[in-house]
């Protein structure tokens, strides 16, 4: 089976894992192309990250590794707040950016990212952004009318829309209730999730295979279908409490007929990135 990756980041310096370097070992991009051949893996989407001091220059890094590296299909961080200008997005786009990554921890930062102004909106509809969104369920209760601006893009949650550790099992009811905000965004068509980060749900979190986030995955299923379900590895954080086999190998898809599974382990993310945009200046 071909695989398409639609959560992965690369650090220059490496991510600091749980023992102060990175799991995946000391050259990030060499490891991961490792894993490319290893596993089969055709394109990933490469969500770029620089909310802390350390983690500054990442965009860049990104960009410089997407134009030597044609698989790598870029999403440049931001602000909650948003690009500082709609020349700034567009400058990104001609980097080779896919789109845009945004971290919204609560409704204050929703609230950031429900102000972007129609400018940024239109341009990144007009170039069929992907949009990654790492937002938790307190932040997706504000983003109803932010998301359905973008209705040109591709908007993905990440990690099972970050519904947060369980020791236990809770059950579909519970989990349904923990993911109501973003069960509601589901009636918008360009909306998706990402099946990543499942081991953020179990606790412990190397408690493969994360029986925990099986009823958010059922959850998940019923509300998007398997259609805008997108699967992603996490690397290189994931490591630090699985191998990389174990993120591909997740139970609570096993039910999926083989159509189904391989549009959720990659066809879904091809099709996403396959609609972007590119500038003249970047051809695809």
């Amino acid at each position: 089976m071909t695989a398409s990756d639609a959560h992965i980041h690369l650090f220059a310096g490496g991510y600091p894992g749980r023992y102060g370097h990175s799991p995946a070992g000391g050259d990030e991009l060499a490891a991961y192309l490792r894993l490319r051949e290893a596993h089969d893996i055709d394109r990933a989407l490469v969500v770029g990250y620089e909310g802390g001091p350390r983690f500054v220059g990442n965009n860049d890094h990104l960009a410089a590794l997407a134009a030597r590296q044609p698989w790598i299909a870029p999403v440049a961080y931001v602000p909650p707040a948003g690009p500082s200008t709609v020349d700034e997005l567009r400058a990104r786009l001609g980097q080779g950016f896919v789109g845009l990554s945004a971290y919204l921890p609560g409704p204050a930062e929703a609230a950031a990212l429900a102000g972007w102004p129609a400018g940024t909106a239109a341009t990144l509809n007009a170039a069929a952004a992907v949009v990654s969104l790492n937002a938790t369920p307190a932040a997706a209760t504000g983003l109803a009318d932010a998301v359905a601006r973008l209705d040109g893009c591709t908007v993905l949650f990440s990690h099972l829309g970050l519904p947060g550790p369980h020791p236990e099992p809770p059950s579909v009811d519970r989990a349904a209730e923990i993911l109501a905000p973003l069960r509601a965004l589901a009636g918008l068509p360009h909306v998706g999730v990402k099946i990543s980060g499942l081991y953020a749900v179990s606790d412990p979190s190397h408690a493969w295979p994360h029986a925990a986030a099986a009823p958010f995955v059922r959850v998940l299923l019923d509300t998007f279908g398997p259609g805008r379900l997108y699967w992603g590895s996490d690397f290189a954080p994931s490591l630090d409490a699985v191998s990389f086999p174990q993120t591909l190998d997740l139970p609570a898809l096993a039910g999926l007929s083989p159509a189904k599974r391989d549009a959720v382990y990659g066809g879904n993310l091809v099709r996403a990135l396959d609609r972007v945009i590119l500038p003249d200046s970047h051809p695809r």
